[in-house]
């Protein structure tokens, strides 16, 4: 029998990044805090349940960006403020945000992060609900009081996509979520989709 050769031009296959709270979808309360972030999907894992059944489809694609907002983030780099107490969260999406050519800034706490807030001006703010010092609510309501003429797009992260949850968004002016457990992908579609809101 002949020696099996490897192909010259083999295939590669690539794996977009899941993070997930180690031993279960959701955390039991919402701290914000998660024991670790995986970069690889589970096998035979369902991945459906842990995800928010009234989410729309609109919610989760976006279309592409048309012409006057790909000329805008061209001259101006979108800036984004992400609050999160889980550094390894975190630095999952700065990672994926600058790969988009977006200027990011991390905080862990509402309370500086109300001082960065003030510094840069960003176009979105990925906000943690659970934060250590204060709720993502409290945080909001802080910025609004200064800022509500010039606010920016909100992007809520949570572990509950429940109707109340909605509600009170819905109210505080929020453009969407993150519901946690949540894949780089879809940290990609609705920030683009925010930033396309913002400059059409």
């Amino acid at each position: 029998m002949g020696e099996v050769k490897e192909p010259i031009n083999p295939q590669t296959t690539t794996t977009s990044p899941v993070i997930r709270t180690n031993g279960g979808y959701a955390p039991t309360a919402e701290t914000g805090v998660i024991p670790a972030v995986f970069i690889a999907p589970y096998e035979g894992d369902d991945h459906a349940e842990g995800q928010d059944a009234s989410r729309t489809t609109a919610e989760t694609q976006v279309a592409p960006l048309n012409q006057k907002a790909t000329q805008t983030m061209t001259e101006h780099m979108p800036s984004i403020l992400i609050i999160e107490d889980t550094t390894e969260l975190a630095e999952v999406i700065q990672a994926t945000l600058e790969r988009m050519n977006m200027h990011t800034v991390h905080e862990t706490h509402g309370g500086k992060a109300i001082s960065r807030f003030d510094e840069m001006h960003p176009d979105v703010v990925l906000l943690d609900i659970g934060l250590p010092d204060m709720s993502g609510w409290k945080f909001l309501e802080s910025v609004k009081e200064k800022h509500k003429d010039d606010m920016p797009i909100i992007i809520v992260i949570t572990a509950y996509g429940d109707p109340a949850n909605r509600l009170v968004a819905k109210f505080q002016g929020v453009y969407n979520y993150l519901i946690k457990p949540f894949t780089s992908d879809e940290v990609e579609q609705v920030v683009m989709s925010a930033i396309r809101s913002k400059t059409a």
